[in-house]
This record gives structure tokens, C-alpha cells and sequence, in this order.
């Protein structure tokens, strides 16, 4: 049986038929992060279709807390019109320009206030799409400096065991989780772990 693959994404999918074909379609296309695919072959995926602050509601309608906020990405809560408002009306000023040898009204105004937020002499702000990508902007940052100042062999990166940096290529090197490393190894090298600041270890 074809699927229709035309999604109306203004319109809510509640029906039990519509339910039905999300499930079939999210099994054959789509690969969930951290998610052994196979143990849902026999079992529904769990589908998140909708969210109110700090909750969110699968496609049955049961409520579950967002205690992650979405993995750090919904701080501000679900549902806040005035931050979907905000991105429409930047929307149509400038979808997007990247900050490569070119500046933008909004990345100089946030950039302004985070310096203005941060300790000491932290007056500089270089914006990346996510946490891996800082981790590893930052580690080339730090590498470069010290090549810059005639330190060159000072390479190495020191991380905490059990702690999450990121799952790219570079990042992993530093995350210290071994369920989420080794499978992935060899990795970048120059770097080692020291124990966490847990009493209890």
C-alpha cells in the first residue's frame, strides 16, 4: 500500500488513520538519535505532536513533563506566540545570513548583549548551530591561540568521565560517556579524561 507523502503540516493529525500512517512512515524513513530502530518493529514509535509550556503530548494525547526542554533547545517553554511572532517578523526582514566576512543587525544586537553578560573581559562572541559544533569551534580556537603564540605542541584536551560534550567526530573525544565513544573510536587524538566531581564515585 503507496503512502501518502504530502503532509499538511497547517492541520493537526489526529485521525486513527492518519496516526496509522505517521507510524509507517516514521519506520521506514526515519532513524531516531541514541534509538536501537529495531525494537520498535513490533511496537509504536513514540510520536510527540504537541507541546504547552514545559509538557508536550504524544499522538494519544498522553502528557509527559519536557524535562530535557527538548535536549536544551525549548528553554523558553512550548507554545510561546511572542517568540513565533519574533521569528516571523525576522522572517520576512532576513531569513538567514551566515556571519562569514558579513555581519547582520540581530547577530551584532545578541552578540552585544551576551558580551554584556559575561564575566570579566568576555567580550567576544562567535556563534555556532548547536553544542558539538562549539565544543569543537572552541577546541580549534584554543589550538589555534596557542600556534598563534609560539606554543604549538600544547594540544591536548582534558575532559571529565561521564561528561556530554557533543556526538560529532571531535566532540566524542571529549564526551566521556564510553556507551556513546568507544563504538565510534578511533577518535582525534590528544585528549584524556579525569574523574567527575561526584562524592559518591
Amino acid at each position: 500500500m503507496a503512502l501518502d507523502t504530502k503532509i499538511d503540516f497547517a492541520t493537526p493529525r489526529t485521525s486513527v488513520a492518519d496516526q496509522s500512517d505517521l507510524q509507517k512512515m516514521a519506520k521506514r524513513h526515519l532513524w531516531l538519535h541514541f534509538s536501537r530502530m529495531g525494537a520498535y518493529q513490533d511496537h509504536e514509535l513514540p510520536i510527540i505532536v504537541k507541546g504547552d509550556g514545559c509538557y508536550v503530548w504524544d499522538e494519544h494525547g498522553k502528557r509527559y513533563l519536557d524535562a530535557l526542554s527538548s535536549l536544551f533547545c525549548v528553554n523558553a517553554g512550548h507554545g510561546r506566540t511572542e517568540i513565533g511572532e519574533a521569528a516571523a517578523e525576522q522572517v520576512k526582514e532576513l531569513a538567514y545570513f551566515t556571519n562569514w566576512s558579513h555581519a547582520h543587525p540581530r547577530a551584532i544586537e545578541l552578540a552585544a548583549r551576551v558580551a554584556a553578560l559575561a564575566p570579566g573581559d568576555l567580550n567576544r562572541v562567535f556563534f555556532t548551530s548547536g553544542g558539538s559544533e562549539a565544543v569543537e569551534s572552541a577546541w580549534k580556537a584554543a589550538r589555534a591561540y596557542h600556534k598563534l603564540t609560539g606554543q604549538p605542541n600544547r594540544t591536548k584536551l582534558i575532559a571529565r568521565e561521564l561528561a556530554y560534550h557533543g556526538t560529532t567526530m571531535g566532540a566524542l573525544r571529549a564526551t566521556g560517556i564510553p556507551a556513546a565513544r568507544i563504538p565510534f573510536e578511533p577518535h582525534v587524538p590528544g585528549g584524556c579524561h579525569v574523574p567527575n566531581t561526584n562524592v559518591y564515585r
